[in-house]
């Protein structure tokens, strides 16, 4: 069948060519297929033309024209993963994911969402496609791609770009592009089942595989359908040694960096802790031991014995998860169809239904959370007769406290509700994609085009557990005698009654009731929907032949996209009457024209040079949001002989603010601020102080104390609002790459094929669309001398002249804006060889290959404000230095084994929390990590014909590598994890085994 614009063969090969690729494993295929390319262009046979990524032109592969790290179907088999994120992440060039099973356990919203961070510049800057075409977003108000919902099975092979590549795809190809292509020709059926486990017995993944396919029409269509489920089970804090009980770095208490000090138990235990006193220590508080004995001497971490016995705190890790469950129900179809010579149909369809649940430890509730006006429950209020009581269910002995000296008229209380259970979210994402379109060629001209139509939405369906009703809650603790059933207690208020309310004892281990539980309990509700809609249209083909060169071709096309994603909250949530702040509804849409041009001019083809090219591309783009934008690039190829081969490519790309970036209306906060004013006096001089003097507030209260001093009370919990910026414009990245590929042919006499690749990288990001924490919007207003003109100056807010706070900070906003700026470079080498060990004239039968991959990260600089010093981060743990991938495969008769080797270089811990002058007295680097991977695949002889058997098995980890110790308090810990979960293994050793079946 006979198949227009975009093909689905591989791309980018090896061997001989000079084409500008890295394989993560062997070539042999690969290389195979570019020698047998090189004998059909010696014969003058035709060579099949397909589409490169990075590239819409089509072109003999042997010019591929863009450094790639091609990814194939049997790669991915042997690196035996459920999850093709999990895959990718394994390379050099692929940082660390922003949302993974096992670093995203907290995030209530995201939990189990699985993405690619290129350069570890952020998944909002990389561009993932499929079959060339955009993907509607997993994350709502993102751009984001849940890799999830993309069927393992289904590709065929996986392209990744690492560089600036807007000008081709558009908005978002600031670090790179990552296409997936989808088998799409397939014949026959094929049913796969796969089995995981742990050396615990924990985190077991069950996977089963249905792909069939097959031609009809005489062989002018094909339909491939794929069916699958995968379920990957929870691994558990509690079940590692390193994590079972609570942790902090050691290095905080004098001990080494990567180390933990433990227990460091919550001071919020099941059975609550209560101050009357209010002495802001946790040594004279009441509670109670676990015979339900009162007493007044709270110890959280008792003698520190691990067994905890003398403990009166709580043990989070009991409850925490180390990687999310993550179930999985996958479908794809896809369909082509010749419906005329030159016409052809295609229909690409996915289905993804993911479920996850996330679990943490119950809620620590504050009394201040419930009573922020009086920080505690009242020691006496009025019940509904007009009298004074106290709290029936506040034991004799607190009581007897209140009346003493220096006693506080309330009582403070913090507790555990350990009655709830554990809180976590569960999430049910489903994504829908539809891709629909024609294909074809002009007769005369051979150009081809295509039209497509690409419709996706994700929709997502969360409940988190284990939360309040503030205001219930409330209701509840106001207790009194019920006059109509002696010796039972009712709520106070007549209207909660009248609700169902129903008094909460929180006095002990246990003590609140079924009932009150039902009535305080308000589980906390998101549903979200995303929708993408995208229409676009390709012309590709020759326009002049060149005389020293070959044809002069050209690729233009027209685009329009329209993105909408809505998140809705539960009501509670909104208003901020559950354990949360307020946290509103986002909503928003935004629309985009685009359209391009590519050329590619091969000037000289086999004269003095054997090839000597340029090509490049640029788009105009007008966002209903930024206005219009403008990307290019330009790309030069050289190769003075046909083994070697010279590239560099310049590029412009933007991104476009997303959704939540614009149109957030902002999330509650209540954090301590640094106040710039704090201190000041009427001698104090500078820019900052006579900005600060200008407000009314300030200065009656120099006036009236001799400065500003703030109370511990007004340093506390400054209230603001986090959010979004409508008048934000696009982030602008400049990429240079730069290159070299030798494919030496001679040695392929003798049974050795290979090739060796190495390019420099430079990637610039300006106007970058950072988070302006409240502290830089202070100081950044007031040490402008325009203050206060400055915009940020617009974000605070004061207590007025004459208030009892007067000048003190009421409210501090902050949210995106264009201040940052990233940079980063570095060098990727790679290496494949494949030796046939019979045609070397060796004694051992059967070829044996390598394929390696590395990355030398020069450097990665963040600038948060303008003019403020770059915070290097290369070499910090996420951002090694060096990092490698190594395969080594043997393939004999029906026997396939691989060896896996993936290095991380040594790596710092991050400079904020450890500063060079703090690293001079401590070890604040990790050793490098090593972890191994194997794999054993035989194809049993067939026993019918119809029908062939592969069995395989495997381990993960297979030295059971331990992950550095990066305790609580750091920031590269993953809560729960003891380490950074999102860099290295924080599962352990894993096997497996499976099956695959052909028909």
């Amino acid at each position: 069948m006979k198949r227009f614009g975009y093909m689905s063969r591989r791309a980018g090969l090896l061997g001989t060519s000079a084409a500008a690729v890295m394989t993560l494993a062997a070539p042999t295929a690969l290389a195979q297929q570019s020698q047998d390319q090189l004998a059909q262009a010696d014969a003058g046979l035709e060579i099949e033309e397909i589409v490169v990524t990075g590239s819409r032109i089509s072109r003999s592969s042997l010019t591929a024209p863009t450094p790639l790290t091609v990814v194939d179907s049997q790669d991915i088999d042997l690196g035996a993963e459920v999850n093709i994120g999990e895959f990718l992440s394994q390379l050099p060039s692929v940082g660390v994911s922003t949302f993974s099973r096992t670093n995203s356990n907290f995030d209530i919203n995201n939990s189990g969402v699985q993405t690619v961070n290129l350069r570890n510049l952020g998944s909002s800057r990389t561009l993932v496609l499929v079959n060339g075409r955009r993907f509607v977003s997993g994350v709502p108000g993102s751009a984001a791609v849940d890799l999830n919902s993309i069927p393992t099975a289904m590709i065929e092979r996986v392209d990744v770009i690492t560089g600036g590549a807007a000008a081709v795809y558009g908005s978002d190809a600031v670090a790179g592009v990552v296409n997936f292509v989808t088998k799409d020709d397939f014949e026959g059926m094929e049913v796969t089942g796969r089995y995981e486990t742990t050396d615990e017995g924990d985190g077991e993944e069950k996977q089963v595989d249905v792909l069939v396919g097959g031609n009809f029409a005489n062989g002018r269509g094909n339909a491939t359908a794929y069916f699958g489920y995968t379920n990957q089970g929870a691994v558990f804090s509690r079940d590692r040694e390193r994590t079972e009980v609570d942790s902090l770095s050691s290095v905080f208490f004098g001990g080494p960096v990567f180390g933990l000090s433990k227990p460091q138990l919550s001071s919020f235990p099941p059975q609550g802790r209560f101050d009357v006193f209010g002495t802001g220590g946790v040594g004279d508080d009441f509670t109670y031991l676990p015979d339900g004995t009162l007493v007044n001497n709270f110890s959280t971490n008792g003698d520190g014995d691990l067994d905890l016995s003398d403990a009166n705190g709580f043990n989070r890790s009991a409850y925490r998860t180390i990687a999310v469950p993550t179930e999985r129900f996958l479908s794809s179809f896809n369909l082509n169809f010749q419906a005329h010579e030159r016409v052809n149909f295609f229909l690409e369809s996915t289905y993804a239904r993911t479920e996850t649940q996330s679990r943490l430890e119950p809620l620590p509730l504050d009394g201040r959370d419930i009573f922020q006006d009086t920080g505690g429950l009242p020691a006496q209020y009025l019940n509904s007769a007009g009298d004074m009581i106290s709290n029936p269910f506040v034991p004799q002995p607190i009581l007897d406290a209140l009346g003493t000296d220096g006693a506080s008229d309330r009582i403070g209380f913090v507790r555990r509700l350990a009655e709830f259970g554990p809180r976590g979210s569960s999430n049910e994402r489903q994504t829908f994609r539809v891709v629909a379109g024609l294909e074809g060629s002009i007769p005369g001209l051979e150009w081809d085009w295509d039209v497509s139509y690409n419709y996706g939405q994700t929709t997502q369906a969360q409940i988190s557990q284990g939360q309040i009703d503030r205001q219930s809650f409330r209701n509840a603790l106001f207790a009194e005698a019920d006059p109509d059933n002696p010796g039972s207690f009712r709520c106070v208020d007549a209207d909660a009654r009248a609700e169902g309310c129903v008094p909460i004892n929180i006095f002990g281990f246990d003590s609140i009731s079924a009932d009150a539980l039902n009535y305080v309990s308000a589980n906390q509700t998101r549903q979200a929907r995303i929708e993408q809609n995208v229409v676009q249209a390709n012309l590709t083909g020759g326009l002049v032949d060149i005389p020293t060169g070959g044809t002069l071709s050209f690729a233009a096309g027209v685009e329009y996209r329209e993105e909408e994603s809505r998140a809705v909250n539960d009501s509670l949530t909104r208003r901020g009457l559950n354990s949360s702040n307020r946290s509103p509804n986002v909503a928003g849409s935004f629309d985009v024209v685009e359209g391009y041009l590519e050329l590619d001019a091969p000037i000289l083809v086999d004269t003095f040079v054997d090839y000597f090219g340029i090509s490049g591309a640029v788009r105009i783009s007008d966002y209903s949001t930024v206005g219009g934008t403008e990307t290019y690039e330009i790309r030069t190829e050289l190769a003075p002989v046909n083994w070697v081969r010279l590239r560099g490519s310049y590029s412009r790309a933007v991104r476009a603010p997303n959704i939540d970036e614009l149109f957030d209306p902002g999330t509650q906060t209540f954090s301590q601020v640094a106040d710039p004013c704090d201190g000041i006096d009427a001698s104090s001089t500078g820019t900052i102080a006579e900005n600060c003097r200008a407000n009314a507030g300030i200065a009656d209260r120099i006036a009236q104390d001799g400065a500003f001093n703030l109370t511990q009370a007004e340093r506390q919990g400054t209230m603001g609002f986090i959010g979004g910026n409508p008048d934000l414009q696009e982030e602008t990245a400049d990429t240079f790459t730069g290159g070299i590929v030798i494919a030496p042919e001679w040695f392929a006499d003798f049974g050795i094929r290979t090739s060796l690749t190495a390019d420099y990288f430079n990637i610039e990001v300006d106007d970058a669309i950072f988070a302006i924490s409240q502290n830089n919007v202070l100081l950044e207003c007031y040490s402008d001398p325009n203050f206060p003109n400055n915009p940020l100056c617009d974000n605070i807010t004061r207590f007025g002249a004459g208030e009892p706070n007067q000048g003190a900070l009421d409210q501090v906003d902050s949210g995106a804006a264009n201040v940052g700026s990233l940079e980063t470079s570095g060098l990727d080498f790679g290496f494949d060889m494949d030796m046939d060990l019979e045609q070397m004239g060796l004694p051992v039968p059967g070829v044996f290959s390598m394929g390696a991959v590395y990355t030398h990260l020069i450097n990665y600089d963040v600038i948060n404000l303008p003019g403020s010093e770059p915070d290097s981060e290369e070499g910090e743990i996420g951002s090694p230095k060096n990092a490698f991938n190594v395969n080594f495969r043997y393939l004999f008769d029906n026997w396939t084994f691989q060896w896996q080797m993936r290095y991380l270089g040594r790596s710092r811990i991050e400079d904020t929390d450890l500063t060079d002058a703090d690293c001079l007295d401590l070890n604040c680097y990790t050793g490098a990590e090593v972890i191994n991977d194997i794999q054993l695949r035989y194809q049993l002889p067939d026993f019918t014909d119809v029908a062939s058997i592969e069995i395989y098995a495997g381990a993960e980890n297979l030295f059971d590598n331990k992950p550095p110790l990066i305790g609580g308090g750091l920031t590269d810990n993953v809560t729960g994890t003891a380490t950074a979960a999102g860099v290295y293994d924080a599962i352990g050793r894993s096997v497996y085994f499976g099956l695959r079946t052909r028909f």
